[in-house]
């Protein structure tokens, strides 16, 4: 019975004494990200004959 206690007291100690040691550090110097972006862009109007006569004599009107 006294070996089985031993045996199970050398265990525990080796089991405790072999646990890894994990350290987390953060960098010293930011993370740098460099990025070249271009947009481009278009747009469409498109408008239906009933708003495109409206606005020409809309603009017609101003001009007089």
């Amino acid at each position: 019975m006294k070996a089985k206690l031993l045996l199970f007291a050398i265990f525990a100690a080796n089991l405790t004494a072999c646990t890894p040691k994990i350290q987390l550090e953060t960098p010293k110097e930011g993370i740098t990200i460099n990025m070249n972006v271009v947009v481009d862009h278009k747009i469409e109007v498109s408008m239906d004959e009933k708003s495109r006569t409206m606005i020409k004599t809309v603009d017609m009107d101003k001009e007089k």
